[in-house]
Order: structure tokens, then C-alpha cells, then sequence
């Protein structure tokens, strides 16, 4: 009896060892092998992951850095570039303008028939206007090819046809004869005073363009100008009142100071009417400045073609042909003017006013330095500092206005 109970006993006590586990089990126990490896792949996979997100942040990292690097470089490209083409430009106003000034002042004085000189201004005047016209004929073809170009590729169905002649219409050509007629006698009287007063003289007073523009402007058009035009005035007016005062005694053959004066005078007159018109183009129709060169040159031909047979003759032909280093002269002279006049154009498009007087104004001197020591011109230390002090009026003047207005674009209130 004791042996069996205690069987019993034993077997039970192996029973319920046998389900004590099953009975501690808990739900869904079954699957706890299953969860024990998910989350022992949870624990692999977690540095798997974090390999993968170090390696993507490194590649965007290395992404970013590749496209910085790629933009600085362009951006030292793009400035390399900028700063090329200003150059060049730059060195193409001044060697056109110094060769341009050099010629006018050497075939004045280039005997060429019996000790007589090429006297000709008008004739000068119209191998400039023809070679303007050509060129700036020639810059509106290319224009108009430009815009058929890009109706025939047009993604608007409705785009307007663009035609280069659309802002001229009756007003604009009445004006544009005017301001031709103007300009005309403005650069037959610069030529004609060239042989009498020499290129220094010349450019000093003809530095004061602003004074007749500021004048013809206010007394035709009712136009007002900034406090510092007019300061700007009356110190390159005393300046050029002191270069013609204080300058010396001695004389280069033939010259005749009152008549060159007299002809540099009235050529500003000219400009001091030629300036306002231009405005008053500019502000009536939103001219491209190849249209305003191409209106100035195509109306002032015919009048200039007129002046030179009128007051000139065919003598000035006659002595080309007998003469073909003068017209080599002739030639590089209206070809300097032309292609100086177009990128003074391509300047003020690219760079503004600011850039655009600097490299004249640099020109200027270098212009006026070279006809001074080359044609032996006598000038006196006060000469010297009128003329400095003209140019320093100029550049600060465009200096001045170009900080003003960028304060007054940068104020509160003007960012629309």
C-alpha cells in the first residue's frame, strides 16, 4: 500500500511537474521563439541601419559638398568671366577713343598738297556718320533676325511679332531729326576747333557737356536735376574758366585760340540741345539704344552728306585719291569712332552710368596726356590742375549719385 501511494505520489508529483510549466506558460507563449528572434533581428538590424543612414548622411554630405564646391567654382568662372569682359571692354573704349582723338589731331596737321593741311571737319564728320550708319544697320539686322528667331520658336501661340521699328513712329522721327540736325553741328564745330586749340583744350571744355544739357533740359523741358548737378556745374565751369586763363603764352603754328573756343562753345550749345531731346525720346518710347544710334545716324547723313558738299566740295574725294595713307587715316578714324560709340552702348547695358564714365573719363586723360606730350602742347601747373580737377568733379559726381540713389532704392518704403 505504501509502495503504490507512493508511486502515486511520485507519478503525480512528475504530472504536475510536467504541466507546472504549461500552466506558467503564458498566452501565446507559442510564439516566443518567433518574437525572440524578430527581436534579435530588430537588434542586428538596428546597426544595419544606423550603417545605412551614417553612409546616406555621408553621401549627401559628400553631395553637398561636391555641389558647393561645384558652385564656387562656377561662381569664380562666372566672376573670372565678368571681370574679362569688362576688362576687354574697358581696353576697347580707351584704344578706340585715343586712336579716334590721336587721328583728328594728326590730320589737321599731315600736309598733303602744296604744304596745304586736311582741313576738312565736315568731311570727317561724314565718314563718321556713314561708318555709324553702317554698323548700327547692320546691329538692328541683327536684332530683328533675333526676334524672328524666337517667334518661330514661340511656345505662346498668341505672341506678338516683333518688328525693331515698333516704338518709332511720327513724334519720335520728328524729334530724332531734330536731335540728328543738333548733333551734326555739334561734331562738325568739335572737329573744326581740333586744329586751332588741339585735343586737350578740347576735351576739357567738351568734359562740361552737362552744363548746356543741364541748361537746355531746365529751359526746354521744365526738367529738374539734383542738388549736386548743379554744384557739379559751377566747379567744372571754373575749371575750365582757369585752364583757359592761366594757360601760356606760346602758340602752336596757325592756331587761333578765340575762334577754336568759339567753335568748342557752340558744339556744347549743340549737345545742350542734342541731350534733352534724347530724353525726351527715351522718356515718350522705351528706345533700345541700338534704334536711338540708328535714328540719330540715319537722319543726320543726309544732312551731313549736304554739309560737305556745300562747304567742302570734292575737294576733300579729290585728296583722298591722291593721298591713300590719309585715307587709311580717314578710314581707322570713322571705324574707332563707330565700334567706340557701340560698346559705350554695350557699357551702359551691361555695367550702368557709373562703370561707363569711369573708362571715359580715363580715356579722357589718357587722351588728353598723349596729345600733350606727342604734339608738344605747353601747359601750365595751373592748366595741369584744372584739368585734374575736372575729371575729379566728374568722377565724384558719378560716384555721388550712384550712392544716393542706392540708399534711396534700399530705404524702407521703396522695395516695390
Amino acid at each position: 500500500m505504501d509502495t503504490t501511494g507512493s508511486r502515486r505520489g511520485t507519478v503525480r508529483r512528475k504530472t504536475a511537474a510536467t504541466k507546472k510549466p504549461s500552466g506558467l506558460q503564458p498566452q501565446g507563449g507559442a510564439c516566443s521563439d518567433d518574437t525572440y528572434d524578430h527581436k534579435l533581428m530588430q537588434r542586428e538590424s538596428q546597426p544595419s541601419d544606423n550603417k545605412h543612414s551614417l553612409i546616406d548622411k555621408f553621401q549627401s554630405k559628400m553631395e553637398i559638398n561636391v555641389k558647393n564646391s561645384t558652385s564656387k567654382a562656377d561662381m569664380r568662372r562666372n566672376f573670372l568671366k565678368d571681370v574679362g569682359l569688362a576688362s576687354f571692354l574697358f581696353g576697347l573704349v580707351c584704344t578706340c577713343f585715343i586712336i579716334y582723338q590721336y587721328l583728328q589731331e594728326l590730320l589737321m596737321r599731315i600736309p598733303v598738297h602744296n604744304g596745304m593741311k586736311f582741313d576738312y571737319p565736315v568731311f570727317l564728320t561724314f565718314t563718321c556718320f556713314a561708318t555709324n550708319l553702317i554698323t548700327t544697320s547692320i546691329l538692328m539686322g541683327g536684332m530683328q533676325l533675333k526676334y524672328n528667331r524666337d517667334y518661330k520658336l514661340r511656345s505662346d501661340p498668341y505672341m506678338p511679332r516683333k518688328n525693331v521699328f515698333d516704338q518709332l513712329d511720327r513724334t519720335i522721327a520728328f524729334l530724332g531729326v531734330l536731335a540728328a540736325i543738333s548733333n551734326v553741328c555739334a561734331m562738325v564745330s568739335s572737329l573744326t576747333a581740333v586744329k586751332f586749340i588741339g585735343v586737350p583744350t578740347q576735351i576739357v571744355i567738351k568734359s562740361a557737356k552737362m552744363i548746356p544739357i543741364l541748361i537746355g533740359g531746365f529751359i526746354i523741358f521744365k526738367k529738374r536735376y539734383p542738388w549736386y548737378d548743379y554744384v557739379a556745374v559751377l566747379l567744372i565751369t571754373g575749371c575750365i574758366i582757369s585752364f583757359n586763363i592761366f594757360k601760356p603764352n606760346s602758340k602752336m603754328d596757325g592756331e587761333n585760340t578765340v575762334f577754336g573756343l568759339c567753335m568748342c562753345f557752340f558744339s556744347l550749345l549743340c549737345d545742350g540741345i542734342t541731350g534733352p531731346i534724347e530724353d525726351k525720346m527715351l522718356s515718350l518710347k522705351d528706345l533700345h539704344p541700338y534704334l536711338l544710334l540708328f535714328i540719330l545716324n540715319f537722319f543726320g547723313f543726309p544732312v551731313v552728306t549736304a554739309s560737305v558738299f556745300i562747304f567742302e566740295g570734292a575737294e576733300p574725294f579729290a585728296v583722298i585719291a591722291r593721298e591713300p595713307r590719309i585715307w587709311g587715316y580717314v578710314a581707322l578714324l570713322s571705324l574707332t569712332a563707330s565700334l567706340g560709340q557701340v560698346v559705350i552702348v554695350v557699357c551702359l547695358k551691361l555695367y550702368g552710368s557709373l562703370y561707363t564714365t569711369l573708362m571715359t573719363t580715363i580715356r579722357k586723360i589718357a587722351s588728353s596726356l598723349i596729345s600733350i606730350f606727342y604734339f608738344n602742347h605747353a601747359m601750365s601747373a595751373a592748366q595741369w590742375v584744372s584739368m585734374s580737377g575736372t575729371f575729379a568733379v566728374l568722377l565724384a559726381r558719378q560716384l555721388l549719385k550712384y550712392k544716393l540713389s542706392s540708399k534711396t532704392k534700399g530705404a524702407p518704403g521703396h522695395g516695390h
